[in-house]
């Protein structure tokens, strides 16, 4: 028969400390101890909360000023007021880093352009250009960029942006293209412009700038090679 061990408890034992009791004593002494430095780093977590909510509502802010300046820059650019257009655009250029700020690049050379300072809007354009990531807006201001060095007298750099803007495949791409080839016939090379107005030609024959193509090829003395008919079946319903 099993029998059962009682163990007595000593006077010392009965004096020895519970081990959750002491984990809260102690943590008492650690606080009545470093209770500045609790206060402190409470304190300083709730000023970095107040700071970055105070960036975030900064940054909500900054973001309708710049809105409204660029509207009012592009208000002035539409009603023709040049001088406050360029000092809104460049204003945002200079001071942002927005979206929009980078866009008041590509509207600060259609200003320029407006003015007919053809150098200072191929300086916005290639500012523009070397952060540029919105595609449509890209393109536009390669083709732009491709007018303004054609008015400098630099045709190589108008063939390559007019040749750039061709290959983003956008609204602009014939105009871009015409451009390009008109290039090749300003630098001499008569051959390349004639084999790409013949290409336009042959592959955008219900394009707007097609009349264009023709009478560039007329000029340089051949006739565009016409695009093949394209026969159709026409199918008769049955009675």
């Amino acid at each position: 028969m099993a029998t059962t061990t009682h163990h007595k408890l000593s006077r010392k034992d009965l004096k020895r400390p519970d081990e959750f009791v002491t984990f809260f004593d102690t943590a008492g002494v650690f606080l009545q101890e470093n209770l500045s430095r609790v206060i402190i780093a409470a304190a300083a977590a709730i000023a970095l909360l107040a700071v970055l909510m105070g960036l975030d509502f900064y940054s909500a802010h900054q973001g309708r000023l710049t809105a409204e300046d660029f509207y009012q820059a592009s208000y002035a650019l539409e009603h023709k007021n040049y001088q406050a257009a360029q000092q809104g655009f460049q204003h945002l250029a200079e001071h942002g880093s927005d979206p929009l700020s980078r866009l008041a690049e590509f509207y600060l050379a259609n200003v320029y352009v407006a003015q007919r300072q053809p150098a200072k809007a191929r300086d916005a354009l290639d500012a523009y250009l070397k952060g540029a990531d919105h595609e449509q807006f890209k393109e536009l201001a390669l083709v732009q960029l491709g007018v303004v060095n054609e008015d400098l007298g630099d045709f190589a750099k108008a063939r390559d942006a007019y040749t750039q803007a061709a290959a983003l495949d956008g609204p602009e791409k014939e105009r871009a293209q015409i451009g390009a080839a008109r290039m090749l016939a300003r630098l001499g090379d008569k051959p390349a412009a004639i084999a790409a107005y013949q290409r336009f030609v042959g592959e955008n024959p219900f394009a707007p700038e097609r009349a264009s193509a023709v009478e560039a090829l007329a000029q340089l003395g051949v006739a565009p090679e016409h695009p093949k008919a394209v026969s159709r079946t026409i199918e008769v319903p049955a009675p």
